[in-house]
């Protein structure tokens, strides 16, 4: 038995952006609350969001930064309150989208950032949220997860909610073109992370299987073409689609072990949250081919022969990409190892992984890595 909920309502298409008006009309909202990053401020967006409903954003905050603190929740929330926020506006990449799913929830909960990333209660209520992601590759604006950190303490972590789903997603493929290359690249990645990691779920179905596959497709297909010209929309457009069918497989499926290995990789060692996924993906591909060998049958759909084709072809784009393949070019000591796979194994992404997941395999893998 499977089934499939995802109540996030989507536009997508050029130009979309501009339809601001009607999708505050259809959630009732009359003071809308923008959270950005510094980069939307600076490149003069904020300010065209803006001015499309001026008498309905009530204001902005971008005291965000990439893989968002509980100190950045707690001041957009308190940015929010004052303004008498009854809707939350996101614009931007991940770590954005990531901060306003918590702001929601922190409103209408009363909770602070830290209690968002305890976790001890259930969460019961949130703002609705408008999602108009600027990357193509967390696909956050579909799913019901927030990934937050303390700084502090060290701790990275998902937290999900059915409440946290966006009401409406606004893809809108215009919105990428000013994305950096590096960024293109590291959030492509991302896309395709979650794709391979909804094939390699213990959730996975059928309707999962087609969208992460399709996702795959896309993104072997384009994102080099978006990396090399960003003003390439077809190639953008094709990354916003292969984002966004990713996003929809992992919301019923989870992710799986690259993103298990990621946020250590992250909180200690500094990589983006993209290239930390895709360190490891092309390992996790070959290792749950041999639990799932339909990843084999799969392969051949991304134009690729097999699973080694597929490890082969994610190294490939790392390399061009100019990405860290080994433990050495990411600055990891060796001796590190058996500190990674104990915070590996602490993640839950590794209880729903096709392979069964041990210190042992995880020690293997990153030896593989040296």
């Amino acid at each position: 038995m499977w089934s499939f909920y995802n109540p996030t309502k989507i536009y997508f298409g050029e130009g979309e952006f501009e339809n601001l008006p009607k999708y505050l009309n259809e959630i009732s909202s009359q003071k809308a609350f923008v959270v950005c990053s510094p980069f939307t401020v600076r490149t003069g967006l904020i300010d065209e969001l803006i001015a499309l409903a001026p008498d309905r954003i009530a204001g902005y905050c971008d005291a965000v930064e990439p893989n968002p603190t509980i100190q950045n929740v707690d001041t957009c929330v308190a940015k929010a309150k004052e303004a008498g926020a009854d809707c939350i506006i996101t614009i931007g990449g991940g770590s954005i989208m990531d901060c306003a799913k918590a702001v929601a929830v922190g409103i209408a909960m009363e909770r602070t950032g830290a209690q968002i990333l305890a976790n001890e209660s259930p969460i019961t209520a949130a703002l609705p949220l408008i999602a108009l992601p600027t990357t193509s590759g967390t696909a956050s604006e579909v799913t019901a997860v927030t990934v937050l950190s303390d700084k502090e303490k060290g701790i990275k972590k998902p937290i999900a909610s059915p409440l946290m789903f966006p009401r409406i997603a606004v893809i809108d493929p215009q919105l990428t073109v000013s994305c950096p290359p590096g960024l293109t690249a590291a959030s492509g990645l991302d896309a395709l992370m979650h794709a391979l990691d909804a094939l390699s779920s213990t959730k996975s179905n059928p309707a999962a299987d087609a969208l992460a596959i399709q996702s795959a497709k896309l993104v072997f297909n384009n994102l080099r073409r978006a990396y090399r010209d960003g003003s390439n929309m077809i190639a953008r457009k094709n990354m916003a689609a292969a984002s966004v069918l990713a996003g929809l497989a992992f919301s019923q499926t989870g992710t799986t072990g690259s993103h298990g290995c990621s946020y250590v990789l992250t909180t200690h060692y500094g990589m983006a949250h993209g290239t930390a996924c895709a360190f490891t993906g092309d390992q996790w591909y070959l290792i749950n081919s041999n639990a799932r060998p339909e990843l084999n049958i799969f392969a051949s759909e991304f134009g690729l022969a097999d699973s080694e084709g597929v490890a082969r072809r994610i190294n490939q784009l790392k390399r061009e990409f100019e990405m860290p393949c080994t433990l050495a070019e990411a600055g990891i000591p060796v001796e590190d190892i058996p500190f990674i796979v104990e915070s590996c194994m602490a993640t839950a992404n590794m209880s729903i992984n096709i392979a069964p997941v041990t210190p042992e395999v995880l020690e293997r893998m990153f030896k593989n890595l040296a």
